[in-house]
């Protein structure tokens, strides 16, 4: 067999699936930070992330599992082809992007709770659920996607629905019961049964010196700086 192709790649020279879903969030959220500062009120930032992040989850444990290594690819620069210095391998992309996210939502909280100027501004993240009809597997082909939609939502009964997906998000950003907490992550916890809950990350997600790695190097990848963000070492 032929070697893999190369991935797609953004317009920086990113591996497409990690510099969309985590570098650009990244950089965009930085560039936020100092406005956020000056709101007397503070401020309350919502990650979209993937119970996929987790190996052990259902649908995590599907396929390739998320990891990140000791982050070699990245480590290198721009032009990695994995976070972790592999193959290219689109799956495992995905969810190691969504491991990015768990990993860099902890982090800035941590960091805010340590900054006077972020008093009452909260970071958490959260998974929708698995929703089949939002135009995400658009790329798939024309034969997976209906097959999948009807296995998904018919025949397993894990999928959720677009609605459900959206009103997640707006009890992430709207609801009291998230004013004042920082660093978790929510999920719906029984697929298919429209529940949203805090739930616990996986065990990589937790590891705090890997997620202080992750900022680093994706704060050198961007190329971002102290007058851009607070936080930018």
């Amino acid at each position: 067999p032929g070697a893999n192709p190369p991935p797609p790649r953004t317009a920086e020279g990113f591996e497409l699936t990690v510099g969309t879903n985590h570098l650009g969030h990244f950089l965009l959220c930085n560039l936020l930070l100092n406005d956020m500062a000056k709101n007397p009120k503070g401020a309350r930032i919502v990650v979209t992330a993937s119970q996929v992040h987790d190996p052990e989850s259902p649908g995590g444990n599907v396929g390739s599992k998320a990891t990140l290594g000791a982050m070699g690819g990245l480590e290198n620069g721009g032009q990695f082809d994995m976070v972790d210095g592999g193959a290219f391998d689109g799956d495992k992309a995905y969810k190691d992007s969504k491991l990015c996210n768990v990993l860099f939502t902890r982090d800035l909280a941590k960091r805010m709770r340590n900054n006077p100027r972020f008093r009452g501004t909260t970071v958490n993240c959260f998974s929708p659920g698995l929703i089949t009809k939002s135009g995400l597997f658009r790329n798939q082909g024309s034969v997976f996607v209906p097959v999948f939609d009807f296995a998904v939502n018919n025949i397993f009964k894990v999928g959720e629905t677009v609605e459900f997906g959206g009103d997640c998000l707006v009890t992430m950003a709207c609801s009291k019961a998230l004013g004042s907490t920082s660093g978790d992550f929510w999920a719906n916890s029984q697929p298919g049964k429209h529940t949203f809950e805090k739930v616990p990350v996986s065990a990589e997600a937790q590891d705090a010196s890997k997620a202080a790695k992750l900022w680093k190097l994706s704060a050198k990848a961007t190329k971002l700086t102290l007058s851009e963000s607070p936080f930018a070492v």
